[in-house]
């Protein structure tokens, strides 16, 4: 029988999707203005939104964390203000009920500027400037930080100790 998946989900008890989000993806897939018209779908239906924000143009992964291409020329300090400016309009904009910064962050987002290893203070900088530019878009979100797997997670999680967030997210 035929049906609508979103009704379907709904009905299984399903109460929140996840979306990845892409800065500047090749194609309108993962893209803001398809996320955005996808957002709107689910708010209709009575999902609670999770937006996973991968500060790329493409999958971001503990292998990848690549600038997005409109980003790669800026100075440190322009780049912190494009995160940020970028960060808050997405929560603002899409209201999500989570929003995760950054995608399997293992070692750092951003890089070379926010990686983990040789840039560990700046790793630690760009992430706050996320969650204060999401908390001032939406102050009732739910930040969450997301590494990939369980080893190493303990040292991971310990170096966001002075980062405001709200849920450990792992994949495994």
């Amino acid at each position: 029988e035929e049906a609508d998946l979103l009704e379907l989900l709904k009905a299984s008890r399903v109460n929140t999707v996840r979306l990845r989000l892409w800065v500047n993806p090749a194609t309108e897939h993962s893209g803001y203005t398809e996320v955005h018209r996808f957002v709107r779908r689910l708010r209709e239906v009575g999902f609670r939104i999770w937006i996973a924000l991968h500060y790329s143009d493409t999958w971001a992964d503990p292998g990848q964390q690549r600038i997005p291409q409109a980003w790669q020329n800026l100075s440190y300090a322009a780049l912190r203000e494009e995160l940020s400016r970028y960060t808050q309009q997405v929560a603002e904009e899409l209201s999500p009920d989570y929003l995760q910064i950054g995608n399997e962050i293992n070692s750092g987002f951003l890089h070379p500027y926010g990686h983990l290893s040789s840039n560990p203070a700046q790793f630690g900088d760009l992430l706050q400037v996320a969650v204060q530019a999401a908390r001032q878009g939406a102050p009732e979100v739910k930040i969450i930080m997301h590494y990939a797997g369980t080893a190493g997670a303990d040292w991971f999680f310990e170096q966001l100790s002075e980062i405001d967030y709200d849920i450990i997210g792992l994949s495994y």
